[in-house]
């Protein structure tokens, strides 16, 4: 990381028998921020829950962390994260590539116990299947980063 790691993002994800989603393979490519700014290389930029969000150049994104807390376990049955392992040294990838990564690649299952921690990069190839047996399975998501925002932005 370029400069102090600071916490830039958290979400709590709670799946539970009447909210159990399917999460299709994806990157996480895009930043939470203050405002809105013309910056060469960035974009698109949308507006999510009020907050400006951005997918800023790999450079950025190299510079973050993801740090799951699993409050739960989690396991196959109750809608685990699963990777694509070295994904993320490919960078940025089109939804075709990624389609032929997910194809060619075998899968990683992060079943974890309550308590553990997964550290992982945001644009780590991931995804998560709908709970078979579905109960809670509380993840607090934390996003770090030591990036340097360009001039007139800040982390939302």
């Amino acid at each position: 990381m370029s400069g102090d790691p600071e916490v830039v993002r958290v979400i709590l994800f709670d799946k539970t028998p009447e909210k159990n989603w399917l999460v299709t393979w994806h990157q996480d490519k895009t930043i939470a921020v203050s405002g809105k700014a013309e910056i060469p290389g960035w974009g698109p930029w949308t507006v999510k829950d009020g907050v400006h969000h951005v997918q800023p150049s790999l450079e950025i994104l190299e510079d973050m962390l993801t740090f799951r807390i699993h409050l739960d376990d989690t396991n196959e049955k109750n809608g685990c994260l699963k990777v694509i392992p070295d994904s993320h040294r490919l960078g940025i990838l089109s939804r075709d590539a990624q389609d032929q990564i997910v194809k060619e690649s075998p899968e990683y299952i992060c079943s974890a116990r309550s308590g553990d921690l997964l550290i992982m990069r945001p644009y780590i190839l991931h995804s998560s299947s709908k709970g078979i047996n579905p109960s809670h399975r509380r993840i607090l998501h934390v996003e770090y980063s030591g990036a340097m925002l360009p001039k007139g932005l800040r982390w939302a």
